[in-house]
């Protein structure tokens, strides 16, 4: 895992906080599985493009509205802190997971 900010290309280190966007399947947890990490950013660095809306179980997509089954993929945001190296999911994440819409095409409310 390469660990390094999406926006000003500098390294996160472990302990920073940070955003990270991802892919992956709900299974009840408080963090969906992860199937890929998408980018990251210094807390600092991270802008607007994307809006942070924070969620706690159970999650509903932001686009249709709809509740995110056991089992469904879907995109996320967590914050945390920076893990080493040889993990890729951010530790003391919390209880909420951030801009939760399901994988692939779903219609708008």
């Amino acid at each position: 895992m390469k660990h390094t900010c999406a926006r000003c290309e500098g390294p996160l280190k472990s302990g920073q906080e940070v955003v990270q966007m991802f892919n992956g399947i709900w299974d009840g947890a408080i963090t969906p599985k992860v199937i890929e990490l998408f980018a990251e950013w210094h807390r600092e660095c991270f802008r607007s493009e994307f809006p942070l809306i924070g969620q706690a179980r159970p999650y509903k997509c932001e686009t249709c509205g709809k509740k995110v089954e056991s089992k469904e993929r879907i995109n996320f945001f967590l914050i945390g802190q920076e893990t080493s190296e040889h993990y890729i999911v951010a530790e003391s994440r919390g209880y909420n997971i951030f801009t939760v819409k399901h994988y692939g095409h779903c219609v708008s409310k």
